[in-house]
């Protein structure tokens, strides 16, 4: 309580520090020319532009506050060309053969009747009509968590926001749903008094009613209700206080977030501003949590979203600070359903499949089947994992040791977990379509969210390394490693006798003698012989030989 007395203190001070600002600007913003507009040149005048919604609600309306520095189109059925006037600093606005009429202070509707009543009690013959043709510029007060807080230049046809905008927008932890705005020229000579001696507190502006508006940004951005976001008159002031409470909209809600919390909140405007339930929410299960026992414990109370949102008074409750809206889902509402099939069949792309009886083979039969380039030997289905699974602990703690620090364990289970392709199913492709039922064990059970691969078959063999012209040579049955050899050109320059065979089936690095057959897609990798540097060798050898001379003649004394 005592930081936001805090605030409305300096709030009220720095109104009425602002005030004099005012009141000196005020004489600074607006030209004095004379009668015939001879002081203001056609090249100054800003033309302020007026959407239709301003145009609908302040000026169709009439009730747009006329005041020094609006200008105004008069055409008199005395006069051809019609006639541009300006309101005088004092509230006069001059009507030819009529005189003046003071006007400032009024709303757009009244001034309208009293330039009419005077033209008929003065000029008995002809008419008159008058239309606004610019609309002034005139100060407002911004005090609060603003990043900018002081004067700013507004209009009668901008709201609120567009004020705040330049004052800098909010500051951190600003109020966007319960910013004030005080228009000061309502206010009885003791309000005005209070407002000056820092005696401003929720309690008075409640009191003020109709002088003082709670503005909810929040809520116009998703309702668009112009009383929550109202255009400014002159001599308003917009007051921005801290955010103070919140409450949460959670799960099945189409804006799961944090939302500032006013006084007099119900359960239908959390749910405005969390935009209502989404499509897959369960109305069987709505919940409010709340706080109770000063806070120490949550509580839960089942709601009837729908009949609070339909305006059911009974059932749209109202709501405390701190309270968590939790919607909850529909159990298995659109769970995904579907495998992928890429690559080599008929026709490739996604299938609907019955989770628990869909076997690998029935899907592959509604894609047509395989084509005549597909390669069963490194085709492959891969499963998605759960986050849970694909949580390595002991993989992560090697990552962070370095490893030259690795002991034969630690570095036999690095290259393991390298060599591993998680999700990745152990299926047989090539006995996948053999007639041996022992062969069926393959036909596993898919599962929504798989994807089978069937490569294109290359039908080649890469030689790569250090031989003469590495490359993929075309796949021969009856070729050896030493053939393909041959076919790249034999060894080339530094070649080492250890050859190394890369299985395409299944990324296993062999010998080239563990190797019964090259299958197309293999590689055949011919290492490189080691860069030996001799003279540092003989330099070492040299060292040995000094050091076992010295200690044989050292073992003959």
């Amino acid at each position: 309580m005592r930081s936001t007395g805090t605030f409305w203190v300096t709030v009220a001070v720095t109104v009425c520090c602002l005030a004099i600002g005012i009141d000196a600007q005020a004489a600074r913003v607006l030209p004095m020319p004379g009668e015939g507009e001879k002081g203001t040149s056609e090249s100054s005048r800003i033309e302020l532009p007026v959407g239709m919604e301003a145009y609908r609600e302040v000026l169709l309306s009439g009730d747009y506050l006329v005041g020094p520095g609006d200008r105004f189109l008069i055409q008199m059925s005395a006069f051809g060309e019609p006639l541009e006037r300006r309101v005088l600093n004092e509230g006069g606005l001059f009507i030819p053969r009529a005189g003046r009429v003071q006007i400032a202070g009024r709303s757009l509707r009244e001034a309208k009747q009293a330039v009419e009543a005077l033209f008929r009690e003065r000029v008995h013959v002809g008419t008159i009509d008058i239309e606004l043709s610019e609309i002034r510029r005139f100060p407002i007060s911004v005090v609060g968590t603003v990043k900018m807080p002081g004067i700013v230049q507004g209009s009668g046809v901008e709201r609120v926001s567009e004020l705040l905008q330049k004052a800098g927008g909010f500051a951190e932890g600003a109020s966007r749903r319960n910013i004030y705005l005080v228009r000061s020229s309502e206010l009885t000579e003791l309000e005005t008094t209070e407002l000056r001696r820092g005696l401003v507190d929720e309690s008075v502006i409640e009191r003020l009613a109709g002088s003082a508006r709670r503005v909810d940004i929040s809520m116009f951005e998703v309702t668009g209700e112009s009383a929550l976001n109202p255009f400014v008159t002159d001599g308003d002031v917009i007051i921005v206080p801290p955010r103070a409470d919140i409450v949460r909209a959670m799960e099945a809600v189409r804006r799961n977030d944090i939302f500032e919390y006013v006084r007099g909140d119900r359960l239908s405007h959390l749910a405005l501003l969390a935009m209502g339930p989404a499509a897959h929410y369960d109305p069987d299960n709505v919940y409010i949590f709340r706080y109770v026992d000063e806070g120490r414990r949550q509580t839960r109370m089942r709601v009837d979203l729908d009949a609070a949102v339909k305006g059911v008074e009974s059932e749209d409750i109202e709501l405390e600070s701190g309270d968590w809206l939790v919607v909850r889902s529909r159990p298995g509402y659109q769970q995904q359903a579907t495998v992928r099939i890429i690559g080599e069949v008929e026709f490739p792309g996604f299938y609907v499949i019955d989770d628990g009886a869909t076997t690998l083979l029935d899907v592959l039969d509604q894609s047509g089947g395989v084509t005549s380039l597909a390669s069963l030997p490194k085709a492959r289905i891969t499963r998605q994992l759960e986050d849970d699974e694909q949580l390595d602990p002991e993989f992560e703690r090697i990552l962070t040791i370095p490893p030259a620090a690795w002991n034969e364990d630690e570095k036999q289970y690095f290259n393991m977990r390298s060599r591993t392709k998680r999700g990745q199913m152990v299926v047989d492709f090539v006995a996948l379509f053999e007639d041996d039922p022992a062969a069926q064990v393959n036909n596993i059970l898919v599962r929504p969210g798989d994807v089978i691969v069937i490569p294109s078959s290359l039908r080649t063999v890469l030689v790569s390394g250090r031989a003469a012209f590495p490359g993929a040579v075309p796949y021969e049955p009856s070729f050896s490693i030493q053939d393909y050899i041959q076919r790249a050109g034999g060894f080339g320059w530094r070649a080492s006798k250890g050859v190394r065979v890369i299985k395409a089936r299944t990324g296993e690095v062999l010998e080239a003698a563990d190797v019964q057959r090259i299958d197309p897609g293999d590689n055949i990798w011919i290492k490189e012989k080691p860069t030996r540097d001799y003279w540092t060798l003989f330099t070492q050898a040299m060292a040995v030989a000094g050091q076992v001379a010295t200690v044989l003649i050292l073992v003959g004394q």
